[in-house]
């Protein structure tokens, strides 16, 4: 008996696998039905669904925007109306003002039904007030109890107890509200009884000591301190732009002097050591000087000053050798050097000057910057106190604003009682949402999540939809006012459209070119008027009443918020301005050339495969592999050379040149290599003995090719068709590069294009044409594949 194996490990891995497999299909097929226009919404199936995407490409609407475009151009006699006749085009102007008032009374009778539902929803909500109030309260009492027997509990003598509550009562201003709240740990811990005016001013005064002693003193330090490092970064920043300034004046006079005076120095010196050399006079630009010992003694000072820069060594060694040479002379006949001292004494006095200051600036720079670093150390320590204190009583914060949050529930109770009616309620209570949430987020914040806070998000989450409703009914009545404006606007300018097109048109027709103005402000006001004013609030009503069908506890409603989300939804449509496409033409473009490259691909393989086969010649082995050898090579490779030599052929064949469907077929045709051996290899399998009975019949070669071979070999032929077809139908990049225009675009770029839209991506168009562009291969591989296995298996074994 044979044991059956366990395969619990198996089906586990299958389950975890299937889900992450199939996900992707899922996504499709839900983001191209869901209406919330989004690649990863929360909700994978939503209750908002719409076939509207398919409709869109397959049967697109001519909408206002559309109409009001289409009217200006037959009135006008633009292309390609000027190709029609003028009844045609008078019956066509008929039939679009025709469609524009049928518009126009579809947007009211469907903002009538939206509003007579929207009424509807606030008479039940009126209804049902006290009922509201009750649940509502419950909520927040369930809350409010749960918070109230979880409280942590501390303490009385607990000094950081004692210190949270002080610190919380001191952010809160010491007012009586929040020394109420804490009326009995205040009891406990001062040991005095709290019950009037005097009691609590005597605790206020109390708690402001007590705070004063143990962190007011700390954080005034830290105040002082960052005042006094705060005026001495401004003083240090001022003495540092001085210093800067300073520096770079003392530079420029370094420069000076050992760029001009030091040239000047060596040319004299260069003077002197001729007249040193050759024993006689220079008589060129010459001054006769009396006192040399003078000159001598007034050089060696100014060597004595420089020596202070080390900067200045190469002049120090120039002066030096001047007066070493100068001792030489007796008699000085020689260039003047008065006026080369006298630069650098006057360089060197402002030198000096400049340095002092600079030394003094640079003191106190240094003296600043330390005492900041001093500062910064003792602020650092003084936080560390503040830091640690806090740290200290963190715990007991926790309880002190917990505590709060309690009573702060409390007194909403009490307001929500006092509702009078549903707008007052629906004031007090939808505010309470997102203050939940501020609480939860500050309190995550300090302490970290716990059960107390997720009870606190959970109430959120279930009082968002009085949130949502607030917004909901607010620009409900916005878009419906607006709607108003926008359609009165709009049914004037069709009236004024429809008395006037007959004139325009006629003196257009006769050559006069004219247009009408009121088309203009008609697609104007569509564009402008409609998507500011009313388009944004649509919007909003139609995701908060598709949220509200999901989250608001009343089923009774949620029939009339799905008729206002429809509503809403097809008055968007009529007058939404879409993104242009050739969806269908885009597919029987890919159609097409995929039809055509597999058809003659195959032609071409199935004719290129019979000598490889059948026949003996020289290069026969190798010839197959060196053309597969050269498909191995990536299509990026001959991107370039495939754009130039389509750009040369349509200067000489413009069918086969860029941006031409024919063009590109072309280029489609070079995947030969691959599939000629796959065809060779099935050619193989088929018994030579059957075209040689034939042969010895009468018949020739191309007739045992053609009524023997290529039927035998019909389920390869078969496999070539579909698999040319499919890579063909789905290539983009060379699709990219040779076409332009937008009309001849394959399906592969046109989904590009929804990928990549004006504005956002359109997941929904996406999606949908994704699905719709499977189906022609779908199609043809639902057909055909029955020759797939057995023309893949027989064609892939030799013999």
């Amino acid at each position: 008996m044979i044991g059956k194996r366990n395969q619990i490990i198996t089906h586990i891995i299958l389950w975890i696998l299937i889900p992450i497999i199939l996900f992707p299909v899922v996504w499709v097929v839900t983001t191209s039905l869901r209406r919330d226009e989004a690649a990863f919404s929360t909700k994978l199936f939503s209750s908002r669904i719409s076939t509207q995407n398919y409709k869109d490409l397959l049967i697109p609407e001519k909408n206002v925007p559309v109409l009001a475009q289409e009217l200006q151009n037959l009135i006008i006699v633009t292309p390609p109306y000027d190709q029609w006749s003028k009844d045609k085009i008078e019956k066509e102007i008929q039939k679009d003002i025709s469609n524009l008032k049928a518009y126009m009374k579809e947007t009211k009778d469907r903002q009538r039904n939206a509003s007579e539902a929207f009424y509807k929803i606030n008479d039940y909500m009126e209804s049902k007030n006290e009922n509201l109030k009750h649940d509502i309260i419950a909520i927040l009492e369930d809350l409010k109890d749960y918070l109230e027997k979880r409280l942590p509990k501390e303490e009385s003598k607990n000094e950081y107890f004692k210190l949270a509550i002080t610190t919380i009562i001191y952010k809160r201003d010491f007012d009586k509200e929040t020394i109420s709240i804490f009326k009995d740990d205040l009891e406990k811990l001062f040991g005095i009884k709290i019950s009037s005016e005097k009691d609590i001013k005597k605790v206020s005064n109390l708690l402001k000591r007590y705070y004063e002693q143990k962190i007011g003193k700390n954080e005034r330090k830290l105040r002082e301190l960052n005042s006094v490092i705060s005026l001495n970064q401004e003083k240090y920043d001022k003495l540092l732009k001085e210093y800067t300034f300073l520096q770079d004046k003392v530079l420029n006079i370094n420069n000076k002097i050992t760029n001009d005076i030091l040239k000047e120095i060596l040319t004299f010196d260069k003077e002197l050591e001729k007249i040193v050399e050759n024993n006689h006079l220079s008589y060129v630009n010459v001054a006769y000087i009396p006192s040399m010992n003078h000159k001598i003694t007034e050089i060696k000072q100014i060597i004595e000053n420089i020596s202070k820069y080390p900067d200045l060594y190469e002049v120090k060694r120039a002066l030096e050798n001047v007066s070493i040479k100068l001792a030489l002379v007796k008699r000085s006949d020689y260039k003047d050097i008065d006026n080369i001292l006298d630069n650098l004494r006057g360089l060197l006095k402002e030198l000096d000057k400049n340095v002092k200051i600079l030394q003094e600036k640079n003191r106190k720079v240094a003296f600043l910057k330390q005492e900041n670093e001093f500062l910064e150390i003792e602020k650092e320590l003084t936080q560390g106190e503040v830091e640690k204190q806090g740290e200290n009583i963190k715990p007991s914060t926790k309880y002190g604003q917990l505590k709060i949050f309690i009573s702060d529930l409390e007194k909403e109770i009490k307001k929500i009682e006092s509702a009078e009616d549903f707008n007052h309620f629906l004031e007090l209570t939808y505010p309470l949402s997102d203050k939940f949430r501020e609480f939860a987020t500050s309190y995550i914040i300090d302490f970290g999540r716990d059960s107390l806070i997720v009870s606190v998000e959970q109430t959120a989450d279930r009082l968002k939809w009085l949130n949502d409703f607030k917004i909901f009914y607010e620009k409900f009545k916005l878009f419906s006012t607006n709607l108003n404006l926008v359609t009165e606007k709009t049914n004037s300018l069709i009236y004024a459209v429809d008395n006037k097109w007959k004139e325009v048109f006629e003196k257009s027709f006769k050559g006069e070119k004219s247009y009408l103005p009121e088309l203009d402000d008609l697609y104007n006001l569509v564009k402008t008027d409609f998507v500011n004013m009313v388009s944004s609030n649509l919007n909003i009503v139609s995701k908060k009443a598709g949220e509200l069908m999901d989250n608001i506890p009343y089923g009774e409603i949620k029939g009339y918020l799905r008729e206002i989300d429809n509503e809403v939804f097809r008055i968007d449509q009529i007058w939404k301005q879409k993104t242009k496409h050739y969806f269908l033409r885009w597919v029987r473009n890919s159609i097409i050339v995929s039809g055509v490259a597999s058809i003659i691909t195959t032609l071409i393989c199935a004719l290129a495969a019979y000598p490889f086969s059948r026949m003996r010649f020289w290069g026969r082995r190798y010839g197959i592999l060196t053309l597969l050898l050269i498909q191995m090579f990536p299509s990026a490779v001959y991107m370039i050379a495939i754009y130039s030599l389509l750009n040369l052929l349509g200067k000489f064949i413009p069918f086969l040149g860029l941006d031409t469907l024919s063009g590109l077929t072309f280029v489609y045709l070079g995947n030969i290599a691959y599939n000629m051996f796959l065809i060779k290899g099935y050619y193989d399998t088929i018994p030579d003995s059957l075209e040689e009975s034939a042969m010895i019949d009468g018949a020739t070669r191309f007739q045992t090719f053609y009524k023997i071979i290529l039927p035998l070999a019909r389920p390869i032929l078969t496999v070539v068709i579909i698999l040319t077809f499919m890579n063909v139908f789905n290539e983009f990049i060379f699709a990219r590069i040779i076409l332009q225009d937008a009309q001849k675009y394959t399906y592969a770029i046109g989904l590009w294009t929804f990928s990549s839209g004006p504005y956002m991506t359109e997941w929904g168009l996406f999606t949908a044409a994704a699905l719709l562009g499977m189906l022609p291969m779908t199609i043809l591989f639902l057909s055909l594949q029955k020759y797939i296995v057995s023309g893949l298996t027989k064609g892939a074994v030799k013999g």
